[in-house]
């Protein structure tokens, strides 16, 4: 929640929780980060399949980011007291999430024409 507080002109300006600030920092440095690092691994060697990719990679590099947010969601209730710890873990968990979708349905559709998705 965005509370206001009244400046010495006697105009409120809004002020963001410790938690929410947290969370929104983390969260843009974290998309832009993993989703560097997941196009940089993806095509460093000239754009493989995916197919050819989880061959090749380590498993830990084979699972989506988005499930990399589930033990990170897991922890938040217990550092809930502490906003800037709960807001960095929400953010982040928050970002992966949207880092894997971003990747699936924006990125791979415009290098690689489809979004990527497969099932096993």
């Amino acid at each position: 929640m965005v509370s206001e507080t009244p400046t010495a002109e006697g105009t409120a300006t809004r002020e963001w929780s410790p938690r929410k600030f947290h969370s929104i920092v983390w969260g843009l440095f974290v998309t832009v980060g993993v989703e560097l690092v997941t196009v940089y691994l993806r095509f460093r060697s000239g754009g493989i399949s995916t197919v050819e990719f989880n061959r090749t990679a380590p498993v830990l590099l084979q699972i989506h980011h988005m499930f990399w947010a589930v033990p990170l969601l897991l922890v938040v209730p217990f550092v809930w007291k502490k906003p800037r710890v709960c807001g960095a873990f929400l953010g982040i968990s928050i970002r992966f999430v949207l880092s894997d979708l971003m990747h699936h349905f924006v990125v791979l559709p415009l290098t690689v024409g489809n979004i990527g998705w497969h099932w096993p």
